[in-house]
């Protein structure tokens, strides 16, 4: 919690401008966010990683239609400038992270598949900071820092300290 307090510049704002709802959405982002990780290695495994990836991008797809439909603006679907950026988006934010995640999670263990997701945070603000010209204070990269070493430390303590109290003993 630190960590996230530290990374979310929360010293530089206003906790009284946070709408409720978006702090709800936020703690339901995390805890589905979680499960996605959990479950990607435990569901499924033995289905082709292109199956599980367009079935994951349908889903979602159909999931933020039924949602958002009516925020959704019109447009003509076929506008260049959307067009670009809807394939950027949709390949690079629907369809590899997926198809890369169901190839690699049951590679690995549980543990070191979350911290390979952990690193979505540094490449995140890395490219508000690149892309978007963000200001990333040297707070927030201590709190960043902090929450990468927190998820290390929970999925590798226990080997680290089996080891060496294993050594000491």
């Amino acid at each position: 919690m630190i960590g996230v307090f530290f990374a979310s510049n929360i010293l530089n704002g206003s906790i009284q401008g946070l709408p409720f709802k978006g702090f709800l959405f936020g703690i339901l982002s995390a805890f589905t966010y979680a499960g996605f990780i959990f479950f990607s290695g435990k569901v499924a495994i033995n289905v082709d990683p292109w199956t599980r990836t367009s079935l994951m991008a349908t889903g979602s797809t159909i999931l933020v239609l039924a949602l958002f439909m009516r925020d959704i603006p019109s447009v003509l679907p076929l506008e260049t400038n959307l067009l670009t950026t809807a394939v950027g988006v949709s390949l690079f934010g629907a369809v590899l992270p997926p198809l890369f995640f169901a190839v690699g999670a049951p590679q690995v263990s549980g543990g070191i598949a979350n911290i390979l997701t952990s690193i979505e945070l540094p490449v995140a603000i890395l490219s508000a900071s690149l892309i978007l010209s963000e200001t990333i204070t040297p707070i927030q990269w201590l709190g960043t820092a902090i929450i990468l070493a927190a998820i290390a430390l929970n999925e590798l303590g226990s080997t680290f300290f089996r080891v060496r109290k294993h050594i000491n003993g």
